[in-house]
Order: structure tokens, then C-alpha cells, then sequence
């Protein structure tokens, strides 16, 4: 029974990895096994087609396989590429189901290839930068990253497994609003007289005309006229005679 770790959750079932490789790169797989020992020990269960029994459908296996695994690790190099089985039958398929958010994908660099001209491009490679393992002074250095960057992988599928998303940050602002305490006068100060009302004055109420009158003309003048004085006409004489 492997010991407890945080790479393992019980309830949720162990994390299954599937590797994919061309048989031409058996020896770098075999070594690769031998740097994942520790993790097999947590409880990390990998699967590659070597596990298949003898007698068993090879394409059946792979696909009851791939349905089951949490990581797919594809080892990349020039007779990978070429090969059409493990290009085609495992990495596509393995596409996409990741683009269903089905299985992550892990792309380690064994030996230069075209790789960067691939859909392997989208992904982030191992060992770091990308830098094939036949380019490391020291192999068991580039082995080594891969097993730590797939440690991490790991550890992520565990923690969603387990029903531990990522936290994400809110939008709205949960800090409750400060009270806005009344402003005190300080002593001594002037109290605010209150503002003075104008009153209105009343309108002057217009004059009744009386019955019988003409209203004015407009634009005549509403001025009463003055009156005249009639002087009276002296009586003339009689009219002298021719």
C-alpha cells in the first residue's frame, strides 16, 4: 500500500499517466522509469504499451488506456513524429480530449525534431525551455526535470480531483462600508443663521370697469383727457349797411 501523500487522494482514485513513445526510444523510456521510481511509490500510476499482455488488442488497450488517464506524456523526437501510429492514434486523440478539459498534456523533448512546427508548440516543454535531453552534459539532470515539472502537473490534477479549484479572485468588494460620523462644531465657532425668505409682495388688483364703457383701443392711451373751455360768442352787430 503506498504511503500518504499529497499527490494521492483516495477518494478520488489515484492519478493515471499515460506515456507515449516510439519503440525506437525504448532505452530513453526505460530510463525514465527508473527517475519516476519515487513517484510510483506515492501512488502515481503509469501506463505504457509494454503493459499490455500478450495476446491482448493493442488498439483496444490504448483507448480503455487513454479513457482512464489524468496526464498525457507524449516523448518527442524525429521517430515520433514519424510514426504514425503514436502521432495519430495516441497524441491526437489525447488533443482532444484536452480540449475538453478531459487530460493534461505534458510534451518532453528526447532528441531535436521538428516539434515547434506541431501542435506540441501550444504546450509548455520539458525539460526546461525545451532543451532536448541529449543536449544535457549530464542526462540524469534532464531526466530529473521531468519528473519535477510532471510532479507539479501532478499535484495540480490532485488538488481538482480532490474538489479544490483554484481560488478566483472577486469582482465586488465584500469590505463593509465605513460609517460617516456627524461633524462636531468646535467651540467657540458661529452656528449658521438660517437663510432669509424674501415674501412676496401681493400683485395690485386691477380696477373694475364700469358697466356701459368701451374698452380702449389698443395702443390708445388709457389717460382721461382734459376738459376744454368753451368761451361764449359775443353777439355781433348789425351789419353796416353799402
Amino acid at each position: 500500500m503506498p504511503p500518504s501523500s499529497a499527490l494521492t487522494n483516495s477518494a478520488a482514485g489515484p492519478i493515471r499517466v499515460f506515456i507515449s513513445y516510439s519503440h525506437k526510444d525504448q532505452k530513453a523510456r526505460q530510463t525514465l522509469e527508473v527517475h519516476l521510481a519515487q513517484l510510483k511509490r506515492e501512488g502515481i500510476e503509469f501506463w505504457f504499451d509494454g503493459d499490455i499482455t500478450p495476446g491482448s488488442e493493442i488498439d483496444a488497450n490504448v483507448r480503455r488506456a487513454m479513457k482512464a488517464a489524468d496526464i498525457f506524456v507524449a516523448l518527442a523526437s524525429p521517430d515520433y513524429l514519424h510514426s504514425s501510429y503514436c502521432f495519430d492514434k495516441e497524441y491526437s486523440p489525447a488533443l482532444r480530449k484536452a480540449a475538453r478539459g478531459g487530460i493534461r498534456v505534458v510534451v518532453a523533448i528526447l532528441r531535436d525534431c521538428q516539434w515547434k512546427h506541431t501542435r506540441m508548440a501550444a504546450y509548455k516543454a520539458l525539460p526546461t525551455d525545451g532543451k532536448p535531453v541529449d543536449h544535457w552534459p549530464r542526462r540524469g539532470d534532464a531526466y530529473e526535470e521531468i519528473v519535477n515539472g510532471l510532479r507539479e502537473v501532478i499535484k495540480a490534477v490532485s488538488a481538482v480531483k480532490a474538489g479544490l479549484p483554484p481560488k478566483r479572485r472577486s469582482t465586488a468588494s465584500t469590505a463593509p462600508k465605513k460609517p460617516v460620523s456627524p461633524k462636531i462644531a468646535s467651540p467657540g465657532a458661529k452656528k449658521p443663521q438660517p437663510a432669509r425668505t424674501l415674501k412676496a409682495k401681493p400683485a395690485k388688483a386691477k380696477a373694475k370697469a364700469k358697466p356701459g364703457a368701451t374698452k380702449p383701443k389698443s395702443g390708445a392711451s388709457t389717460q382721461p383727457r382734459r376738459a376744454v373751455k368753451v368761451r361764449p360768442k359775443k353777439p355781433r352787430g348789425p351789419s353796416p349797411s353799402r
